[in-house]
């Protein structure tokens, strides 16, 4: 879970990193990241807040840029594009009745699964829609996951946010 240090380390980063950046009332903002950044290890924190440090500009990006920044690193399902080249390649070899040797992710098949399964039964015609549907659909799943990976619990945060003073 991220810790104090980890969440001081990176403010102190992006404060010496960003020209313009400041930082008021550093001990109620360390508590207030934490709550924010608390389901994630120090580790992707790190890596998260040093991405955003290489990004040009001159402000001090919030907690929840952060948090989004290490969700990009944790989620090992494939972008929108790649994820419907896989479904290309899955339909061909569907379409060819194959025992299917491609493989795809998770994500990519329960988006699938989702439009109905049988992706080996599309038409070339169908392709611009079936395409529009699968983005929706798999974009939707995505932001499932991120939204369950937000709620998890975060009770060392909130034990600082109400007696950090």
């Amino acid at each position: 879970m991220a810790s104090v240090k980890c969440v001081a380390d990176i403010l102190d980063l992006f404060v010496r990193s960003k020209p313009g950046a400041r930082l008021n009332d550093a001990d109620n903002v360390v508590q207030a990241w934490c709550m924010v950044l608390d389901p994630l290890d120090d580790e992707v924190v790190y890596e998260a807040a040093l991405d955003l440090a290489r990004k040009d500009g001159d402000f001090l990006p919030s907690a929840g840029a952060v948090f989004q920044g290490a969700l990009d690193l944790l989620d090992t399902e494939p972008g929108g594009d790649e994820a419907w080249t896989q479904v290309l390649k899955y339909s061909k070899s569907a379409s060819l009745r194959e025992n299917n040797p491609v493989k795809i992710s998770d994500r990519v098949a329960e988006a699938l699964r989702l439009m109905g399964g049988n992706c080996g039964d599309w038409l070339v015609d169908d392709l611009p829609f079936r395409h529009r549907e699968f983005l929706d659909i798999y974009s939707r799943l995505e932001k499932t996951w991120r939204d369950q990976v937000a709620a998890l619990p975060a009770p060392e945060g909130r034990r600082m946010l109400t007696h950090g003073n």
